[in-house]
């Protein structure tokens, strides 16, 4: 299935190994339905994720309702490869992107078993975080924001590490909310690159 999300590069910077390759993040696709439910087989993910795809057909329901955010603007998610010379890998991890109106968006993310400790995670924060902010898109010159479980010291160091400042904690409000969540906020975004246009232009 494919969508007309259009796909975002990270190239490695300072302080990683020269055979590093890049990231792409992606659009989900159906082909990504059997990786996604061994993924979600990991008891590590599946303690701290609200939804569970146990089957293939969850996981493209999944996918359509990732594509689905995107038609309506309310939510970019992507699947996070490897971009090889022979093409890309296996998804290693999801981000995505959530917001309605002009509030601030919410950032979330996850690594599969494998991809963790290799800054997975940082590089695509990061990369997601600059296209909300500085590039031309749904979510353009939003400040990102960021949500995990109390508890989750990994996503909490993902965070700071890459910029997101612990502002506060939300408390638990079960059944969408089950444990009490740090929220992170990314610093005040600059002026979009079409904001700058139109405002030379005026």
């Amino acid at each position: 299935m494919s969508s007309p999300q259009p796909p975002l590069r990270d190239t490695p910077g300072n302080g990683t190994a020269p055979s590093t390759p890049p990231l792409l993040l992606r659009p989900w696709t159906y082909e990504d339905a059997e990786p996604l439910v061994r993924h979600h087989r990991d008891p590590e993910l599946r303690a701290w994720l609200a939804t569970h795809l146990d089957t293939l057909r969850q996981a493209r329901a999944w996918v359509d309702a990732q594509n689905a955010g995107w038609a309506a603007g309310t939510r970019a998610a992507f699947a996070i490869v490897e971009d090889t010379v022979a093409g890309g890998t296996a998804p290693l991890g999801h981000i995505a992107v959530t917001g309605e109106g002009t509030a601030a968006v919410r950032v979330g993310y996850w690594t599969a078993p494998g991809a963790r400790g290799r800054g997975i995670a940082s590089r695509a924060l990061t990369r997601v975080a600059r296209w909300v902010t500085d590039e031309d898109g749904p979510f353009a010159g939003r400040t990102p924001e960021l949500v995990h479980a109390v508890g989750n010291e990994g996503s909490c160091r993902t965070a700071l590490a890459c910029g997101f400042a612990l502002t506060g904690t939300l408390p638990a409000a079960p059944p969408a909310r089950p444990r009490p969540q740090h929220l992170h906020t990314a610093a005040a975004p600059r002026t979009p690159p079409r904001a700058q246009r139109a405002a030379r232009a005026a």
